[in-house]
């Protein structure tokens, strides 16, 4: 289409001209109109009356295109809601009204602090409503209407933000109309984000000269060409009516950010097409932002107001992190921007410049010149991983064939590497070694004596590398040949967490629970320099590297198994106390440079580090994507934070590529006892211990992945609603009444068992208080006992009973072997478990609570059983298998027709909780089918020479 202004041509969904931002108009369209103006009836409610039988109107407290909002009494639950009634449009088009409520159930599964929350989608008399969390106090655009705000409330609010469009994000879900109306500010100084991803939902329309209040929604809702969004906020791309995606809340959050700062838009204009034109031509006022705003803020700025969304910040996230630390920084970080005004600034500037220039003109008269640089171009190789090997077949992550450890050095000097590889398809006796490829020659050569060797990691002088083999810690010359050396044996085949050497000292940890230890690299007994504190939200310390003076560490803190937003800290050895330096943080190392590296969720990002003070200066800066690093929600092993990179003294970075490997999209689904299939629910998580309500109404599970947290899926409604929303929540039991769920649920310390309303109309209440972690089992018909799993040091898992009148926690099995998986019988006389007495897991019967035999039902292997509903059948599974029983309970006991049912690979293997339930008639099994991923073991490693020179490009120091 040719502009009518410049001529220039434009694509056909363009809606303003690419090159003069001028509107683009079709038949008989008038400028400024972006819609199709939309006034569609909306019958009012009266106040005091009862709608759907349940919600009685209080007040109209507003109306607009999208349906009139009224605030109401939920009679049920006793609380405050909103109600908006949709207009007629939605009902009478069938195609419309199933989009809608489509995107409206998925938008109920948003439940955070930050954002409001859509409780559902009813009817009556023929009407639709949304029901949604009455949020209390003024909008953000309110607020700023007096003025803008302080620098550090502008950006507790938009922290609060970014913290809801992030969560959203997560769940794929985009706003599409973020602005300051949107967004209320709560009398406790809380943000919530309302409407969220409602612009996907609704249209509306009308002109307006306002374009803080211009049309919003288009009639073609989400197709390309169509825009979306205010148009002071309107993203370039929403403008063109190009595809939208979670950048355009990017550019949005950033108008935000801006405006409460200035307390005048990035974009203004006084009709919308002149606010277009703005955003597609224009650049905010820059110098309107407040003399102290610091410099990472008005970078953060730019990078989120970039017209190109490739250039934009790529997630909400590091926006978050940004202005989390930012706001976490030291004073003394940005002296400058506090104590002086900009012409202050100018004036100091000019004078330290003359100062340099006559200091110059004096070191010319008696100095010869300086000699010419001597930085080399920066060049990058790959180096192939031998065919037939991949890296570190020990420790691999099975879902994609990944190390899970780091499996890669390079020497100091940058002469060679050392890594751990293992054959492409391993026997039973395989295990990985290391080998040595010297950077001038084109062969790897395997490493004599280093069977079974991971984790390579070499002396300060590279004449030795230090390995872990089969839970034992080694070291061995370089060139092998002699039998390794064993320094230390840890007794734990599968828990090492990373090593470093400085002098004649190893530092590293030995297992997931554990902390940092040292031990001389010529044997011994380690001695323990560090212990996670659970009040500090610790679980384990890992992956240390030595700083060069040998004063300090570098680690990493992850707050449980399944942290994926780990902390790097730093342990100074004279004190022995050691602080937090950097959050979402992991892997981190100090070079020459004057920086420290280190990996955020597979980014390897830089930061200023004062080696004298060991202090980190500024904000971190991302400085290579796509760097390889295990941080998937699953157990320890998996989630390890460890990356495949290393960097020498002069200069070489050695990487492989794969980012981090994103949660699973596991589906719930049916499974009869023939092994046929059917699907539960559209969702895909990567679930774990789904459990059935007792009157089969309901599904409630756990999430993994970067939130571990409790769902509940109603199957009638089709809706699936988040029960928790912060700590760690996982393995959700039901009560037998159907009215609460137990679980295990931590933010600091051990996990322990939470009950609440499975609904949320109550708060989590604890239930125990233990030094052990606990997990929940089964209920007794009665509802007077739980039984439970209790992790002890020394045993594993061990069953209790917790008494629900008294609180109080007794032992049932506690005994050197493993117990776990204790399921008690419908009529609660008779207790399922597993047990490795043997030497192998089965599963047993004794009678609950005892005295009395036991018996062994399973035959060769069993885990996780499961009685029917009527005690009849008693199932279990032995890996993949599933597998039946028939019982006999009346005056005699007995154990028959043992049989496999089918096998599932991969179906969702849980520990220590049963990871699958069965349906009210014993016919169909609850299982959790995982997702289908192709392999991605390492192929090759990419080595960048003189890399320190792009380092110091991107992330300057001052430092020559």
């Amino acid at each position: 289409m040719k502009c009518p202004k410049c001529h220039a041509d434009n694509s056909d969904t363009s809606r303003f001209c690419g090159n003069c931002a001028t509107q683009l108009m079709r038949g008989g369209q008038r400028p400024d109109s972006l819609t199709k103006t939309f006034e569609s009836p909306v019958h009012a409610l009266s106040k005091g009356s009862l709608v759907a039988g349940k919600y009685r109107i209080i007040e109209e407290i507003g109306r607009g295109g999208m349906g009139i909002v009224y605030k109401a009494e939920d009679t049920t639950l006793a609380r405050s809601v909103a109600i908006k009634v949709l207009p007629e449009v939605f009902t009478d088009d069938p195609e419309r009204l199933a989009r809608f409520e489509r995107e409206a159930k998925l938008l109920a599964s948003l439940n955070h602090p930050n954002i409001a929350t859509i409780f559902g989608l009813e009817e009556t008399n023929g009407e639709r409503f949304l029901v949604m969390e009455l949020v209390d106090g003024e909008t953000l655009g309110e607020r700023i209407r007096r003025g803008p705000l302080p620098l550090e409330q502008a950006l507790k609010v938009c922290l609060q933000i970014a913290e809801g469009v992030e969560a959203a994000h997560e769940r794929g879900i985009i706003h599409r109309d973020l602005k300051p109306a949107n967004v209320k500010l709560t009398p406790d100084d809380k943000v919530k984000v309302l409407d969220f991803g409602l612009a996907k939902a609704f249209y509306e329309g009308g002109e307006a000269s306002d374009p803080s209040n211009s049309p919003t929604i288009t009639e073609q809702m989400t197709e390309a060409g169509v825009i979306l969004g205010t148009a002071a906020y309107m993203s370039p791309e929403q403008a063109k009516g190009k595809p939208v995606d979670k950048r355009a809340d990017i550019w949005a959050f950033g108008c935000i950010l801006y405006e409460c700062l200035t307390g005048k838009r990035a974009f203004p204009g006084d009709t919308a097409t002149e606010s277009m034109a703005t955003i597609l031509r224009g650049e905010p006022d820059w110098d309107s932002l407040p003399a102290d705003t610091p410099g990472y803020v008005r970078a953060l700025l730019r990078r989120c107001l970039r017209k190109e969304p490739k250039e934009r910040v790529r997630d909400i996230g590091d926006a978050r992190v940004e202005i989390l630390e930012g706001l976490s920084e030291p004073d003394e970080v940005i002296p400058v921007f506090r104590r002086f005004s900009p012409r202050r600034l100018l004036s100091i500037g000019a004078g330290l410049l003359l100062v340099g220039l006559l200091s110059g003109m004096l070191a010319m008269k008696f100095l010869k010149p300086p000699a010419s640089s001597t930085s080399q171009p920066v060049a990058s190789f790959h180096i192939k991983v031998e065919p037939g090997h991949w890296l570190d077949g020990l420790q691999t992550n099975a879902e994609a064939n990944r190390p899970t450890r780091t499996a890669l050095v390079i020497s100091n000097d940058g002469s060679f590497i050392v890594y751990s590889a293992i054959a492409e398809n391993p026997g039973p006796r395989d295990k990985p070694r290391l080998y040595l490829r010297r950077i001038n020659e084109l062969e790897a050569k395997p490493i004599a004596g280093t069977e079974g060797g991971i984790q390579p990691f070499l002396s300060p002088d590279d004449r030795w590398v230090g390995f872990w083999a089969d839970g034992k810690l080694y070291k061995i010359p370089i060139e092998g040949g002699v039998p390794a050396t064993m320094i230390y044996d840890t007794g734990n085949s599968f828990a090492e967490f990373g090593a470093s050497w400085h002098d004649n000292t190893i530092v590293f940890t030995e297992g997931d629970a554990t902390g940092l230890s040292r031990i001389s690299a010529d044997g011994g007994q380690p001695e323990f320099l560090t212990h996670p504190d659970p009040k500090r939200e610790e679980s384990s310390h890992r992956l240390p590297f030595w700083l060069p003076d040998g004063r300090a560490v570098l680690f990493t803190v992850m707050r449980h198994v399944w942290d994926t937003q780990p902390w790097v800290a730093l342990l100074q050895l004279q004190t022995r106390e050691w602080r937090v330096l950097l959050q979402n943080a992991a892997e981190a190392r100090y070079v020459p440079t004057g920086h420290l590296v280190f990996l955020r969720q597979g980014t390897l990002m830089a930061v200023r580090f004062d080696l004298d003070r060991l202090q980190v200066l500024g904000q971190p800066y991302s400085v290579l994507e796509d760097v390889m690093q295990a941080l998937v929600g699953g157990s320890a092993g998996t989630n390890s934070a460890a990356g495949q990179l290393s960097v020498s003294r002069t200069g070489t970075l050695l990487y492989a590529r794969g980012g981090v490997l994103p949660p699973r999209e596991d589906s719930l689904v049916w499974v009869d006892q023939k092994g046929v299939e059917q699907p539960v629910a559209p969702l895909t998580f990567p679930f774990f211990a789904p459990r059935l309500s007792p009157d089969g109404q309901r599904i409630a599970y756990g999430t993994g992945g970067k939130e571990w947290q409790i769902w509940v899926y109603d199957l009638t409604r089709g809706t699936n609603s988040r029960l928790t929303s912060e700590g760690w929540a996982t393995y959700p039991v039901w009560t037998s009444d159907g009215k609460r769920l137990i679980f295990n649920w931590q933010k600091s310390g051990v996990p322990n068992l939470f009950w609440q309303a499975y609904d949320g109309s109550s708060p989590m209440e604890r239930l125990t208080t233990s030094e052990y972690e606990e997990y929940p089992g089964s209920w007794s018909p009665d509802r007077e006992r739980l039984v439970l799993v209790e992790i002890r040091p020394g045993t594993g898992g061990d069953i209790a009973l917790f008494e629900t009148r008294s609180g109080r926690i007794s032992s049932f099995l506690n005994s050197k072997n493993e117990e776990l998986y204790p399921e008690l019988s419908p009529d609660g006389r008779w207790i399922a478990y597993t047990s490795d007495e043997t030497g192998r897991n089965e599963v047993y019967i004794r009678p609950f609570p005892g005295p009395g035999g036991k018996w062994q039902v399973s035959g060769n292997g069993g885990m996780q059983p499961l009685w029917s509903k009527n005690g009849k059948h008693l199932f279990y599974r032995w890996w993949d298998q599933m597998w039946a029983v028939d019982i006999q309970t009346g005056s005699s006991f007995s154990i028959s027709n043992r049989r496999m049912l089918f096998v599932r690979p991969g179906y969702g293997w849980g520990h220590p909780i049963r990871s699958y339930d069965l349906s009210l008639d014993g016919q169909q099994f609850l299982m959790i089918k995982p997702e289908q991923r192709k392999p991605s073991p390492i192929t090759e490693m990419i080595l960048i020479q003189n890399w320190f020179e792009e380092l110091k490009r991107l992330v300057p120091t001052g430092k020559k």
